[in-house]
């Protein structure tokens, strides 16, 4: 097999979320309640999900990783595994937003979209999208929000997705169209996607400078 396959994985917030994809096929995909995240069990399911499927480390071609906003450690863990299996097997790397995970994993709209991440203490990361031809696109800068300014800020018709726990949830549903619990689940198979795109178009990203996006300190 020729070196094709790219791995991405996404370890931004307590849940994290692996894929396998080739040329042509979502080869595999796990997510799963990762809560601390310790870089020995995510390296220990890279290594059970390529085995399972049958593919050598010689047959990665390309990482992909989610470079946040999200935990430290958790955006941390990400990074660092995705850097050391690029920088041992001389691959290309490809940071992607993890925002763009999720706004990518939603039906065309014809509202406005916003996307969500958890950002710890009852708050949110929020970016604003709108669709343009066919294509989540960002709409303007991502911020930090309490669930209950969140809540009273939001305006119909808005369609929101995400990181999305009950209580948020219940304050939303009133106001603003929220996504169905399967399209807020932040999966490494929509990372793969843009990931494959970007490196069949050879828009790769230099392994020692990709850097994490932190939430501010606030």
């Amino acid at each position: 097999m020729a070196a094709s396959v790219l791995l991405a994985l996404d370890t931004c917030t307590r849940r994290a979320s692996l894929a396998l994809r080739d040329d042509t096929t979502l080869r595999a995909e796990m997510t799963w309640e990762a809560q601390r995240h310790e870089t020995a069990t995510v390296a220990a399911r890279i290594r059970d999900l390529m085995q399972t499927c049958h593919i050598e480390p010689r047959d990665l071609g390309c990482i992909a990783v989610a470079i946040g906003p999200g935990s430290f450690t958790g955006v941390r863990c990400g990074l660092a595994i995705g850097k050391g299996i690029a920088v041992a097997r001389a691959l290309p790397m490809i940071g992607v937003v993890a925002f763009d995970i999720i706004a990518h994993a939603q039906p065309p709209q014809s509202m406005p979209m916003l996307a969500l991440l958890e950002a710890g203490r009852s708050r949110v990361a929020a970016c604003p999208y709108e669709w343009r031809a066919d294509a989540p696109a960002v709409a303007g800068e991502w911020q930090i929000w309490s669930w209950e300014a969140l809540a009273q800020k939001v305006e119909p018709p808005l369609y929101v997705c995400g990181d999305l726990a009950p209580p948020l949830i219940a304050m939303l549903k009133p106001k603003v169209k929220v996504a169905p619990a399967a399209l807020n689940l932040r999966r490494a198979g929509f990372l793969a996607e843009l990931g494959m795109a970007r490196w069949e178009r050879g828009e790769v990203d230099d392994v020692m400078t990709l850097t994490a996006l932190y939430p501010p300190e606030t």
